[in-house]
């Protein structure tokens, strides 16, 4: 069906969309108020679209959509296809890792745990599934925390590691996953000795007391350290009154290093404040935004992250994507959202963040007075940092130049080489035979364009030179058939090896007749160079920056395969630990390896933790827990 006929059929409700090419790859992931509206202007044809709407609209050929309960889902549900599918007109994060955020969990005696993404034991939002559009390949459900309150993300690993140090140095909540009831659980722990940990465990922690506790972590955690201040001082008095000096002296020192945390929070206004700032500084392909956070009128953080696929892309745009991918992950917002540029949706953004907050936020682009100056800090905060990384940027891009002029001299080739190709094969004897392709362009690495291969027609067999053969002709026949996701054919294709690797190479090329592509190999033991019809290999000391490349995407292609080779191989394993354990059939295997990635990984989860997964069971995890344990012991 042509989409515009589809689009009859679509509802004006709330939801997701994903535009696909004839092949049926994503182009486009977005999300909607009224999914029918939105589809529709991207259909018709609008000589005011940008340039990238009209390409993206000319090699469309199909839609899917998903109806969502409400926006917030939709933008949740966003932000996860498009780190699913990545696709190439959706603005992205260039650092695309998963941020890791701070649980505190709703127990008994609640801890402090970390978190990457939404928590593997959160509960979709309602038990009914979404509404699914036509030829919708997958169901996609959004989920809700059930369990815990999350701080976060944040960017900076170490900062978030540091805001845990400082919650139980600070006041001594607990982090360990003993499962607590009040009365005494085994031995305190060393940190219940270094006072970091009130104890709990021990039996002598009221919930009340400890719930006091909790209570100052969310303070300290939501950046309302001020309010800290004040118990602490009133709790230190009550204790001097009562001559309990020791309990005084504790207070003292929480007292003391709190308010140092508060001297590093720059005061940024007289009024009791909660917004984010977001400004963004754009550059041809590029393009960071930073996000200054004010709590109760003092700047307590400043992020930067940086995007990428943001040619022919206004401010914006950035902004919006921004927005998407922070908020959807964050899963709260505060009373202010102030940003760098209009938005020409901003209504609609105030609604979908006040759902996601449970009140009115206030989303504008400031134009006077103090939050306007405040804006314009970020703003110049943004430039700065992406004149130096483009600066960088531009030293590595002439570095790379200068190296690819002294490759092309070494291996006397007359053109330019553009694009370089890499392969490397990773095994044991023949057992999770995997194949990597790393791409460098214009001497720098392209990892968008990197791919993995599953080596099918030798498994089993320990014969690399096969291996390699078989991995070589798959992309070039790919190519040679004109399948986009491996054009354009590389200017040189290097392998890593010796003679033998070369001679494969050289015969892969000449089956799927491309024997125009130039082929070196890299040894590993003396990296020595090979190319064809040389019988030694070439001066490589007369070309120390050619040299240095060549290794350098030698070593990228053998990191990419041994990481794809070991976790495939570790999923393997942990396929086979929980064969052996009663109760453990396909589904509840599927889901235990959909939440963890890794024996280890199970191993260091509680029973509370497994037994909340979909399909499994208390008395399943418990058997769990006693299996694992015994294979780590």
């Amino acid at each position: 069906m042509e989409p515009e006929a589809k689009l009859k059929s679509v509802p004006n409700q709330p939801g997701v969309y994903l535009i696909k090419d004839a092949g049926g790859e994503v182009l486009y992931a977005g999300k909607a108020q009224a999914l029918r509206q939105r589809l529709r202007q991207h259909f018709r044809e609008d000589s005011k679209a940008s340039p990238w709407q009209q390409l993206m609209i000319q090699r469309a050929a199909d839609f899917d959509f998903i109806v969502t309960r409400s926006e917030v889902e939709a933008l949740i549900l966003e932000a996860n296809l498009i780190k699913e599918h990545r696709p190439r007109f959706n603005i992205q994060l260039a650092d695309d890792k998963s941020y890791p955020y701070i649980k505190l969990t709703d127990e008994k005696y609640p801890r402090l745990m970390l978190v990457r993404d939404l928590p593997k034991d959160a509960r979709p939002a309602t038990g009914r599934p979404l509404k699914r559009g036509y030829h919708d390949p997958k169901r996609h459900e959004v989920h809700t925390l059930t369990d815990g309150k999350v701080f976060g993300p944040y960017p900076n690993a170490k900062a978030m590691r540091r805001t845990m140090r400082l919650a139980s140095q600070l006041f001594g909540i607990r982090s360990c996953r003993k499962k607590l009831t009040g009365q005494p659980v085994g031995q305190p722990c060393l940190n219940y000795h270094i006072r970091r940990c009130a104890g709990p465990c021990t039996g002598e922690v009221s919930e009340e007391e400890y719930a006091q506790i909790v209570r100052q972590v969310e303070l300290f955690l939501s950046g309302k350290s001020d309010q800290i201040v004040g118990e602490l001082q009133a709790q230190m008095d009550q204790a001097a009154a009562n001559m309990e000096f020791e309990k005084a002296a504790v207070l003292r020192d929480k007292l003391n290093a709190v308010s140092r945390i508060l001297q590093e929070q720059i005061i940024v206004s007289t009024q009791v404040r909660e917004e984010d700032v977001i400004a963004a500084a754009v550059d041809e392909d590029r393009a960071l935004v930073v996000l200054m956070a004010v709590r109760a009128g003092k700047l307590v953080s400043q992020q930067q992250y940086v995007f990428a696929h943001t040619a022919q892309r206004s401010e914006a745009e950035v902004i919006e994507a921004f927005l998407t991918q922070h908020y959807s992950r964050s899963g709260w917002a505060p009373k202010e959202v102030l940003l760098s540029a209009p938005l020409p949706n901003a209504e609609s953004w105030s609604q979908t963040l006040s759902e996601l907050r449970s009140s009115k936020v206030d989303v504008r682009c400031p134009q006077r007075g103090e939050k306007r100056r405040l804006m314009e800090l970020a703003q110049r905060n943004a430039q700065i940092n992406l004149l130096r990384i483009a600066e960088v940027r531009g030293e590595r891009r002439q570095a790379a130049i200068a190296a690819l002029a002294d490759l092309a001299e070494m291996l006397r080739l007359p053109e330019p080489l553009a694009r370089i190709e890499c392969y490397d094969i990773s095994n044991i004897q023949g057992q999770f035979a995997t194949g990597s392709m790393v791409v460098f362009s214009e001497g720098l690495a392209d990892k968008e364009s990197y791919r993995h291969f599953k080596i099918r027609q030798t498994a089993g067999k320990p014969d690399d030179y096969a291996m390699m053969k078989e991995m070589l002709q798959r992309r070039l026949r790919r190519g040679a058939q004109g399948d986009e996701k491996f054009l354009p054919l590389p200017d040189l294709i290097l392998v890593d090896g010796g003679k033998g690797q070369l001679g494969v190479a050289l015969a892969a090329l000449q089956e799927v007749e491309l024997e125009e592509i130039p082929v070196a190999a890299l040894a590993k033991r003396e990296e020595e160079v090979y190319v064809p019809e040389e019988s030694e290999p070439l001066d490589a000391e007369a070309h120390p920056r050619a040299h240095f490349l060549l290794q350098r995407i030698r070593d990228e292609a053998h990191r990419f395969a041994i990481q794809y080779h070991q976790g495939l191989r570790g999923r393997a394993m942990t396929k086979s630990v929980l064969d052996d354990i009663p109760g453990i059939g396909p589904r509840r295997r599927q889901e235990l390896l959909k939440a963890f990635p890794s024996v280890q990984a199970m191993s260091q989860a509680s029973v509370d933790e497994l037994a909340a997964l979909p399909a499994m069971n208390r008395k399943v995890a418990q058997t769990l827990v006693e299996h694992l344990t015994a294979l780590t012991q």
